[in-house]
């Protein structure tokens, strides 16, 4: 049975996903730092396969790096690595403070650097989905460092696909408003831009596709509406 790593698997898109792959038939390596996982692992488990939680920091690059290895001690056949671990934090540049701009670039570009790295290293087969952003086709300074983490994450999702394509493809995702920040008010979505709206079931298509479709490779999907 094929295996998919999951980051940010407990919640939001990438709880999402993983509840999606298992209902194809994909055992589950899910990597979550804070979240209660017993619920999300329960109901994956309960679609007949098998799923192990991790906890990691990704803001700490040696629990990156070491992240692969640990993974296939325990499932042998990967096949998919799904960065979807990521924070978004509303500080425009002059705002932003050091701490915002290290845990952001750390979580959000370098974590996910290493964990493809090290997958192209230890596995050499399948695809990397990277969850992007739509504003890495926009500028929107709102969320400055989150905004440079995922346009950078986007360019490394290109290069990669070009060095590593006859044997890994790596391609990437770009949500638009699919689900409100954590700790938003009530009413978010509905003062957002309806035009910019997606659901969880488009992303869920859109992975689909980049799973189906072999040869697609360096290539992101816009879910925007």
């Amino acid at each position: 049975m094929p295996t998919a790593i999951v980051t940010g698997g407990a919640i939001r898109i990438g709880r999402a996903m993983a509840l999606h792959l298992a209902g194809k038939g994909f055992d589950i390596a899910l990597l979550y730092h804070s979240s209660e996982t017993t619920e999300t692992i329960a109901e994956i488990q309960a679609q007949g396969v098998q799923c192990r939680g991790y906890a990691a920091d990704l803001r700490k690059l040696d629990e990156a790096e070491a992240f692969i290895g640990k993974v296939l001690q325990d499932f042998k056949n990967v096949e998919l690595l799904v960065n979807s671990a990521a924070n978004f934090i509303q500080e425009n540049i002059e705002q932003t403070q050091v701490e915002t701009l290290v845990d952001t670039l750390n979580l959000n570009l370098m974590a996910p650097y290493l964990l493809m790295r090290e997958y192209k290293r230890k596995v050499n087969k399948g695809l990397i989905v990277n969850i992007l952003d739509e504003r890495v086709a926009r500028t929107v300074p709102t969320f400055a460092a989150y905004s440079v983490s995922k346009v950078a994450l986007q360019h490394l999702t290109e290069l990669a696909a070009v060095e590593w394509g006859e044997t890994v493809r790596v391609n990437g995702i770009a949500p638009g408003l699919i689900l409100p920040p954590e700790g938003a008010p009530p009413d978010y979505m509905e003062k957002g831009n309806v035009r910019s709206q997606g659901t969880l079931d488009d992303l869920l298509k859109a992975l689909g596709y980049l799973m189906e479709n072999k040869h697609v490779n360096g290539e992101t999907l816009f879910v925007t509406h």
